[in-house]
């Protein structure tokens, strides 16, 4: 029973002088190894009195986000990223096949009704103007030869020299030729008169019509043809060939656009500091990772509303529900390495307070 005791003892001896020794050598390969430096380092303020803000590269044009005003598929995408276009160009067009049927079967028929119009402002036509003046000299050719005849028997009726019934005949075949010469003078009159005025309000506005809907065709089409709204280089793009792209182009822009040539600050400075902000004050900007690189600010202007914050300055005091001040600065310097959508970090001097 003692003998069982003893190994315990040594066994958990040995298990201490085990651990301690290994503890004693991790220490040594500790303190041997050397402390790694930080890669970057954080910026630090050149002012002793001062808000630290955030700050995101953008465009001095704003990014634009380009959308699709119609949901069709994408039948060409014209630029890639990085390419510089003009006002005007095409950036992207969408599937247009049936639209361009509908235009033409629009353009013929407003050309139908321009046609319509036209014919009805040069009447009359010489040759209805002709045939119905020869067809009223027949009608009033056969009316005197009708009276003739019935003004030769009219006297006749009371001496009995000719029946009641030929008479009568002759008297329906004159009032029959009047008739026929009455209604060819006013076919002849309504001719001459050319068109109806009514009618050639009615053909004004069919045209009218026709070109307003051929008009809306041809917007139609240009609405599947997107250019760009301003000179500017292509950021990014988030469509291809055949898909549909997203109408909501707040979340998801089929593609993005700015003016770079100078670039833009965007800094947010949270709501308990915008108090002691001055517009005038001095400003400076760090790229996050590289504290050695320094961006003295311009102040251009500052949208006088709230919003809320969306990016972290990752300091251990920030309050992230809150809402932040934005203020746009101009900078200048080398353009290498500076990108659209690239977070800065911002240093604005403030009144020293007691």
């Amino acid at each position: 029973m003692k003998r069982n005791y003893f190994r315990w003892i040594v066994l958990l001896v040995g298990l201490s002088i085990l651990l301690v020794a290994s503890f004693m050598w991790s220490e040594k390969v500790n303190r041997d190894l050397p402390t790694p430096k930080p890669i970057t380092n954080r910026p630090i303020s050149p002012y002793k009195s001062y808000i630290s803000a955030v700050g995101i590269v953008e465009a001095k044009s704003d990014n634009i986000f380009v959308g699709a005003p119609v949901n069709r598929v994408v039948d060409k995408v014209a630029v890639q990223v990085g390419d510089k276009v003009k006002v005007g160009e095409i950036l992207f067009k969408l599937e247009s096949d049936d639209l361009i049927a509908d235009l033409t079967a629009r353009s013929i028929a407003y050309d139908n009704a321009v046609a319509n119009l036209a014919k009805l402002e040069a009447l009359p036509r010489v040759e209805d103007l002709n045939a119905s003046a020869a067809s009223l000299k027949s009608t009033q050719i056969d009316l005197a030869y009708a009276q003739k005849l019935y003004e030769g028997v009219e006297g006749l009726q009371s001496s009995g020299a000719m029946s009641m019934e030929e008479i009568n005949r002759r008297r329906n075949v004159f009032e029959q030729a009047r008739a026929k010469m009455e209604q060819a003078r006013a076919e002849f009159d309504k001719i001459k008169a050319g068109a109806w005025p009514p009618d050639i309000e009615i053909a004004r506005l069919q045209v009218d019509q026709a070109k307003a809907n051929l008009q809306l065709a041809k917007i139609n089409i240009e609405r599947t043809i997107i250019k760009s709204p301003i000179d500017a280089t292509v950021l990014q793009i988030k469509i291809h060939e055949g898909e549909y792209p997203s109408l909501d182009s707040l979340r998801s822009p089929a593609m993005i656009i700015g003016n770079i040539n100078e670039m833009h600050l965007r800094v947010s400075i949270n709501q308990f500091d915008a108090s002691y902000y001055l517009p005038d004050a001095s400003a400076v900007a760090f790229l996050q990772g590289n504290a050695k690189v320094e961006f003295p600010l311009n102040f251009v202007e500052i949208e006088p509303y709230f919003v809320a914050k969306q990016n972290l300055t990752n300091e251990i005091t920030e309050k992230v529900d809150t809402r932040v001040l934005q203020v746009i600065y101009s900078f200048k310097g080398a353009k290498e390495g500076i990108y659209v959508g690239q977070q800065m970090d911002v240093f604005i001097q403030t009144p020293q307070t007691e």
